[in-house]
């Protein structure tokens, strides 16, 4: 009995001392998980642990909402104005000078859907292959020199051409858009921005008769319709702010200048 007490007893006083090393290996510093998220985040992050408790969620929309929506609606204005004026320019002669029938004139009504419809999907394909700031601006540099060319063709046949093109390249802007806010907002928050964004249309709709009645008043300067100025003046304003939009608009909040690191965790 007394040889199992000496052993019982040397046992416990070995455990008391094992105790204390476990106690310290089960108690080494652990990274908490914003730690963790912060570190996989931002290679760069120069601070200590985040704080997003002083950052006003509101503020940061309106910061994003001045720098994206503005644009946005304003290349979907012109992306509603130049697939329309063809109204204007048919109140302007389009259809004597060119003496076409009046199925001709609904045809080339027409045929612009048929390729705006086709042309979508891979639109957006060749979105997420290239970046926004990119093929958003492209795609109007393109859409504005087929308007722009509208305004020198002969017949129906060219004509017919040029809306089948235009339908091509604006093809990609409403879908482009729709999916790039998307990736800015939440989804309770994306509701609001394409609501903004589309009602540009109705802008649109609301001076474009203004602005081709202005424009057709350029009748016989250098030997053109007036209904052709309309087409070449709107589609050079169209090139022009595709041009801006390259060093104006953003890809992603991940990479855009105006949040901080913290607002764009």
């Amino acid at each position: 009995m007394t040889a199992r007490k000496i052993v019982g007893a040397l046992s416990s006083r070995d455990k008391q001392r094992q105790k204390p090393h476990d106690d310290t290996s089960s108690t080494s510093p652990r990274r908490s998980p914003t730690e963790k998220a912060t570190a996989d985040h931002d290679a760069e992050w120069a601070g200590a642990n985040p704080d997003f408790s002083h950052i006003n969620e509101k503020k940061v929309l309106r910061k994003m909402d001045l720098r994206l929506i503005p644009m946005l609606a304003l290349l979907y204005l012109l992306s509603f104005l130049d697939r329309g004026n063809i109204g204007n320019a048919k109140i302007e002669g389009l259809v004597q000078d060119l003496n076409m029938t009046e199925p001709q004139y609904n045809w080339t009504l027409t045929v612009f859907f048929f390729t705006y419809c086709l042309f979508e999907v891979p639109s957006n394909l060749l979105l997420k292959r290239f970046r926004p700031s990119i093929w958003l601006p492209s795609i109007m540099v393109a859409w504005g020199t087929v308007m722009t060319l509208m305004g020198i063709v002969k017949d129906f046949k060219g004509l017919l051409i040029a809306r089948l093109f235009l339908g091509v390249t604006e093809a990609g802007l409403f879908p482009g858009v729709a999916f790039f806010i998307t990736m800015w907002y939440a989804r309770h928050e994306a509701q609001l921005r394409q609501a903004m964004f589309f009602s540009a249309a109705s802008v649109a709709g609301a001076f474009s008769g203004l602005l081709a009645f202005a424009i057709s008043k350029m009748d016989g300067v250098g030997n053109l319709e007036g209904w052709r100025w309309i087409f070449i003046l709107e589609g050079i304003l169209t090139v022009v702010v595709a041009i801006i939009a390259f060093f104006t608009l953003y890809d992603f909040p991940d990479t855009a200048g105006f949040l901080t690191t913290e607002e764009r965790a």
